[in-house]
């Protein structure tokens, strides 16, 4: 990623803005009377289109801004103030107003993780921030303390939905808090914002791995953004091929709707998240072992014993004569992951039908019961009978692989495709191979997931699957124009009439979204 500067378009020019400005100032207005915001922030949600669970396995994903977003309007209040304090005012009336003081003498504010509130977002934001300055500019901010301010939040990314709601406000936030500081004619570059709100959410004990942070800063208009974390996370715009047709009838839009299905992280995760994180682990570790590779990987990653990546790394730094760690070249990137299938279905298909036991997981690993144990078991809770070792690592390797095709597919750009049919045949068939294998293999989505996907596909969908980890949460699927009312009213008659008979409109509405790719984190002076 390049050193570009986050986007800030003055509403007082008489050009256009590339991008519609929030309708957020008579809102701040109405709030905070007579006072008018300096400035605006915005930040989008996103959409993991394919590479679902194979993150913390470091492989490459494929997702995109899409255009629900998180705003603020942000009036500075001077930084002299005797008593410099953030007033906060939520559109959402579920969320109610706060108001904290900042430090006089230029130190950290302080976060409780265990108090569950949406001030602790803006917190982490403003916190990540802070860092930044007291870092860049030391001698202004090491003792003095920050500039007040009154910020109107406004956001149409549903909450708890998987779109990253909590991202889009974060880097809102923390891009907020730079300029209000520095001054609005100082750029901040999309890197440097990239780089303090990656690991915000870790005040908060959420430990995400940068894709929505990248994907929600680093959107584009137009294209989906090929995510890489290794050797360095970057984030390559690919552009959607346009296809001409009578009224743009053939445009590529993305229905994403919601199962209203929330799913809870923290109580299910011992059979769900904690446990899919811990089979991965254990298969690379199996996989090494049975295959007499030593498992080389980064001493500072989660479990200190290395990922799916890592040993596919190691694999053909030992029997090959590539030593050099896979760059996320697509050529060399698609044999490798084939070679990982059928190592798969060599040394772990065996074991397909009846998963490993504790002992036998112990066993191919050389150590103890109790070793295994302590090392694996003890580090997240989790709950299992068997660890399905096959299944993990099968999907993660195809699903890894898919996301590659899928980059070979939209480099084409449309040329060579017969009609725009084709491009949505090849790119729908990879996200149903995806959903296939996150419902068969990884075992993360739910029956409302698998039904939503199979009404859209019915009624015009190239490509249906879930997005945003599963077990709940929402779907995306990849339709044409000309197909989009008849996908959603599908969805609306055979899916949320049905389950949920008494749904508002309003609900509805917010239910689900018809997105192209998006634009990423910018801001406007008022």
């Amino acid at each position: 990623m390049n050193n570009i500067d986050v986007p800030f378009y003055n509403l007082n020019n008489s050009q256009s803005t590339p991008i519609e400005p929030p309708p957020i100032i008579e809102l701040f207005q109405n709030a905070f009377q007579g006072h008018t915001p300096d400035f605006i922030t915005r930040s989008p949600g996103r959409v993991n289109l394919i590479g679902e669970h194979i993150d913390y396995s470091q492989f490459n994903v494929l997702p995109m801004a899409i255009d629900v977003d998180m705003s603020l309007a942000v009036k500075i209040i001077s930084s002299h103030s005797k008593n410099p304090s953030v007033t906060l005012i939520n559109v959402d009336p579920q969320f109610a107003n706060r108001k904290f003081d900042l430090p006089l003498d230029g130190q950290y504010i302080t976060i409780d993780p265990s108090v569950s509130d949406w001030s602790n977002y803006f917190k982490c934001g403003l916190l990540v921030a802070h860092t930044f300055l007291k870092q860049k500019f030391p001698s202004k901010f090491n003792n003095s303390p920050l500039c007040g301010l009154e910020v109107f939040c406004l956001g149409n990314v549903p909450v708890g939905s998987g779109l990253s709601s909590s991202t889009a406000f974060i880097c809102s936030v923390a891009l907020a808090i730079l300029k209000a500081n520095i001054g609005l004619d100082h750029n901040v570059t999309k890197s440097d914002l990239l780089n303090m709100t990656i690991n915000a959410e870790h005040y908060l004990g959420v430990n995400n791995g940068g894709m929505d942070q990248a994907t929600s800063i680093w959107g584009q208009q137009g294209h989906a953004l090929y995510v890489q974390f290794k050797p360095t996370l970057t984030a390559t715009p690919f552009k959607f091929p346009e296809f001409a047709s009578p009224e743009n009838t053939k445009e590529i839009q993305f229905v994403i709707a919601n199962t209203l299905i929330v799913a809870n992280k923290f109580e299910t995760g011992p059979i769900n998240y904690n446990l899919r994180v811990v089979e991965v682990i254990v298969a690379a570790n199996v996989l090494a072992s049975m295959c007499g590779v030593a498992l080389s990987y980064d001493p500072n990653s989660d479990f200190q014993k290395g990922n799916l990546r890592d040993f596919m790394n190691s694999y053909f730094i030992t029997f090959s004569k590539d030593k050099d760690p896979w760059n996320g070249d697509l050529t060399t990137g698609i044999q490798k992951l084939n070679k990982m299938l059928s190592l798969v279905e060599e040394k772990l298909g065996p074991y397909a039908h009846t998963g490993f036991t504790v002992d036998q997981a112990a066993i191919a690993l050389g150590c103890s019961r109790e070793e295994f144990t302590r090392n694996y078991l003890t580090v997240v809770p989790i709950r299992f009978q068997v660890l399905k070792l096959y299944q993990r690592a099968k999907h993660v390797f195809s699903e890894a692989l898919r996301v590659l095709q899928a980059v070979k597919v939209m480099m084409c750009n449309g040329q060579d495709f017969n009609s725009s049919t084709d491009f949505f045949k090849q790119f729908g068939t990879l996200m149903n191979q995806s959903q296939s294998s996150c419902s068969q293999l990884y075992e993360c989505s739910t029956p409302e997931l698998n039904e939503m996907c199979e009404i859209a596909l019915q009624n015009g969908s190239y490509g249906s699957r879930l997005t945003g980890a599963g077990w709940g949460g929402c779907t995306v699927h990849l339709v044409p124009k000309e197909n989009v009312e008849q996908v959603k009213t599908a969805l609306i008659d055979q899916y949320y009439k049905k389950r949920y008979p008494f749904i508002s409109n309003h609900d509805l509405q917010n239910a689900i979204i018809v997105s192209k790719p998006a634009s990423g984190t910018c801001g406007f002076i008022i």
